[in-house]
């Protein structure tokens, strides 16, 4: 019932808009189309933090009002799965009717606003007829890049070609001191898996300056610009009226964790502590140390799977896939892909409590060779190298140099 109440009143509230809209003859943006912008805010699903936002041409002759959405794909093709995992993104522009798109984020609790384009009749026309003409079946594919080419840079290329270029003159030359990497930092925000992973995977092509015609990748950052934006020779604002459609309901995205993000988040912490933290702090328990040795060896496993999965992710990103932005991932020198040699000694400490001489001398210089190579990123960080992975390198140099100390500790070295 307490979701009932606001959608009517949200229902209500658009009929009035559409009504007012339709009688309206003095209007600035009267005309046979008019243009609106229709973002959507975060959601609570990783698909949907990012947000969402179309363009509505609403044709007065006809009556109709139908919304362009430059985020249309299918992932439940088996055959385009495999497509996606190797980076071929293909999305498309599709076409809906405005009251369908609108009930379906109403039922989402998604913010929704909407934005009066105020252009010419002939800037909107221009524009509707253009959007027709790109949903084409012929036309209307694209090869999706989320931070470059997606849903809200389409729709504001689209408002900036139809306004001779005054969103670029505006914000194209505005350096910002974000990059993506914040932002997608700032988007995941209540989500620890994702984040930690999405990060990671991701290499310094997102770590490079920005402007603020970059940041609008994002459709609330374009939301905001929007209404900065002045066109013509009088230079009346771009934005006519804005309206918010739909209100969320509940606390903010991103306050609360999801269960298993907790879950799996304390298994992790626990296999740390345990495998390491309890060598370091107790190195003789059990019989002659014999369990600190195997706490050990669960700790050398469970680091040599962490790491090492994580480095051939990053490998197989960048060989086989054309996910660009996790090109040249300088994680690859904070976690080689060498780390799951360290699950031989691992399960060997579990079964037996010690190791060979040979085998120990070889742990204990690789890990002053890790050491090194994370070293030598940082090093390399005042020149060519600027990701920022300071998070994993911290973990890295933590855990890499708490098995240096609990080999020697429990004299398994």
């Amino acid at each position: 019932m307490s979701r009932l109440i606001p959608l009517l009143f949200s229902l209500i509230l658009l009929l009035t808009v559409a009504a007012a809209e339709a009688h309206s003859s003095h209007s600035s943006v009267d005309g046979p189309y008019r243009i609106h912008v229709v973002t959507v805010g975060q959601g609570e699903e990783l698909f949907t933090r990012f947000g969402h936002i179309a363009l509505m041409v609403e044709d007065m002759g006809r009556g109709e009002r139908l919304v362009y959405n430059f985020g249309t794909f299918d992932f439940e093709d088996p055959k385009l799965r495999f497509r996606y995992a190797r980076g071929f993104l293909n999305y498309w522009l599709s076409v809906a009717d405005f009251d369908r798109f609108f009930y379906f984020y109403a039922q989402s609790n998604r913010d929704m606003w909407l934005q009066t384009l105020n252009l010419s009749d002939e800037e909107a026309a221009k524009m509707a007829h253009s959007l027709a003409k790109n949903a084409l079946p012929e036309n209307r594919y694209y090869l999706y890049r989320h931070f470059l080419d997606n849903c809200c840079t389409r729709v504001r290329d689209a408002i900036d070609e139809a306004t001779d270029g005054a969103i670029s003159k505006q914000f194209k030359s505005m350096p910002v001191e974000r990059d993506f990497r914040y932002w997608t930092a700032q988007c995941l925000e209540g989500l620890p898996l994702y984040r930690s992973v999405i990060l990671y995977s991701l290499g310094p092509a997102i770590d490079q300056p920005l402007t603020r015609w970059d940041e609008e990748f994002l459709p609330e950052v374009l939301l905001e610009d929007l209404d900065k934006v002045a066109v013509g020779k009088n230079r009346v604002p771009l934005v006519a009226r804005r309206q918010q459609l739909l209100r969320r309901e509940g606390p903010p995205i991103g306050s609360e964790v999801p269960a298993i993000d907790i879950i799996v988040m304390a298994i992790l912490c626990g296999f740390i502590l345990i495998g390491f933290a309890v060598p370091l702090a107790v190195p003789r328990l059990g019989k002659e140390g014999a369990l600190s040795r195997r706490l050990l060896g669960v700790g050398l496993v469970f680091w040599g799977l962490l790491a090492g999965l994580g480095s051939l992710m990053l490998v197989l990103y960048w060989t086989v896939t054309t996910h660009f932005d996790t090109h040249y991932n300088e994680n690859l020198l904070v976690n080689p892909l060498f780390h799951l040699w360290l699950i031989g000694p691992g399960v060997a400490l579990i079964a037996k409590a010690r190791l060979r001489p040979l085998t120990q001398k070889v742990i204990y210089w690789y890990l002053i060779g890790a050491l090194g190579l994370i070293a030598l990123d940082v090093l390399l960080k005042i020149g060519p190298f600027i990701q920022g992975n300071f998070g994993p390198i911290a973990l890295a140099v933590a855990l890499n140099t708490a098995a240096f100390f609990a080999l020697k500790r429990t004299k398994a070295i």
